[in-house]
């Protein structure tokens, strides 16, 4: 995965093969392909946190708003820009309010007919970088195939 400081948001760019993106894109240049199938983006209160990797939400995607207390997304595949919001439970980070930069863009490129579980993973070397928001990345920790209709 590589990252990328631009004009103060963190913008990531993800995928199964973590692929490289050089300027975080607009909602309206990025497009699902066209395809047949979806993909699955899933979300679990508790990923392994032998990993690293704690829960996290979304709260939109593709610039549209979602429930933020949804578990599974269903994506055309494609290209989406997802907003990420961690949720860390750490004994080494100290959180004042409005420090943390909790929220990642990413842009992830889904692939039909294939699961993705999706966590916050911290990053235990930058636990004191909390407002460049460098202390956490989104993370894949596991890809399945899983059949997908829509």
């Amino acid at each position: 995965m590589n990252n990328k400081l631009i004009t103060g948001v963190l913008a990531l760019t993800l995928s199964v093969s973590f692929f490289s993106n050089a300027a975080k894109k607009s909602t309206d240049e990025v497009k699902p392909q066209a395809s047949s199938g979806c993909g699955v983006i899933t979300l679990y209160n508790k990923p392994p946190a032998t990993r690293n990797v704690h829960f996290a939400s979304i709260n939109s995607i593709d610039g549209q708003t979602v429930n933020m207390g949804a578990k599974a997304f269903t994506l055309s595949p494609g290209k989406h820009v997802i907003r990420v919001v961690e949720h860390i439970r750490e004994n080494s980070i100290t959180r004042r309010r409005g420090e943390a930069k909790n929220f990642h863009f990413i842009e992830f490129d889904v692939e039909a007919n294939k699961k993705y579980s999706l966590g916050a993973k911290y990053i235990r070397k930058n636990r004191n970088k909390y407002t460049t928001g460098e202390y956490w990345a989104p993370e894949v920790w596991k890809t399945s195939d899983v059949e997908c209709k829509v």
